[in-house]
């Protein structure tokens, strides 16, 4: 059985992990939070994450953390760790060191329930999420700029998405991560220029017109800015 690295000591450090997990709920890009249930900041919402164990891994740390506090079973190939945060304050026990990693949870991943020391798990509006534990503002801030990097290359908006989908649905994964609006004409003009997409032979049916359906075809970097 695995010891849990405790929360350091006068002259100590500790190393833990956070998780920033995203998904798309109703076309709005959401974060997974976790409400709190022992001090410091008892019932307040957090990112999940805890105390690194000796001899488990920092993707293996992760991984158990958003399950056990979230019921979320996520790969190790969809969490990449992004930045880690050292402020010597920022953890009212001690030094806290914690590496920051970030997930794209799979379209449809919607339920989760709070598990562990966590009171309960929810989705929360990422670009307006209550106030967090920790530095964990600073955290999720980080990334959504990360997430926001990402969109210009590996077509990242297509792991929010199914199979298949419209221009429309795509188009609005972009807007709820960089958080504005976006010229509909442009946005396609440029997407489609890549490459990046192609028809998947199948229409919506819908109010209207049946609209084209698309699928990925090929990791493509997007070059300029949306």
């Amino acid at each position: 059985m695995s010891t849990l690295i405790l929360p350091p000591q006068a002259t100590q450090a500790g190393l833990a992990v956070d998780i920033a997990a995203f998904a798309m709920h109703a076309g709005e890009l959401q974060v997974l939070l976790v409400e709190r249930g022992s001090l410091p900041h008892a019932r307040t919402w957090a990112l999940p994450g805890g105390f690194v164990h000796l001899g488990e891994e920092l993707t293996e740390a992760a991984l158990r953390e958003l399950r056990v506090k979230t019921s979320v079973e996520l790969e190790p190939r969809l969490l990449e760790q992004f930045y880690t945060f050292g402020a010597v304050e920022r953890d009212p026990r001690g030094r806290v060191v914690s590496v920051a990693h970030m997930a794209v949870l799979p379209h449809g991943t919607v339920r989760v329930s709070g598990g562990g020391n966590a009171l309960g798990a929810g989705w929360f509006a990422a670009h307006a999420p209550p106030p967090l534990a920790f530095d964990h503002s600073e955290i999720l801030n980080r990334a959504i700029d990360r997430l926001q990097i990402r969109l210009e290359y590996a077509l990242l908006a297509l792991e929010f998405l199914p199979d298949t989908f419209t221009l429309p649905e795509l188009q609005g994964v972009y807007e709820a991560i960089l958080n504005r609006r976006l010229d509909k004409r442009n946005f396609r003009k440029r997407l489609l220029s890549q490459g990046a997409l192609t028809t998947s032979g199948e229409r919506r049916s819908g109010v209207g017109r049946p609209a084209q359906l698309y699928r990925r075809a090929s990791r493509v970097r997007i070059s300029g800015s949306l």
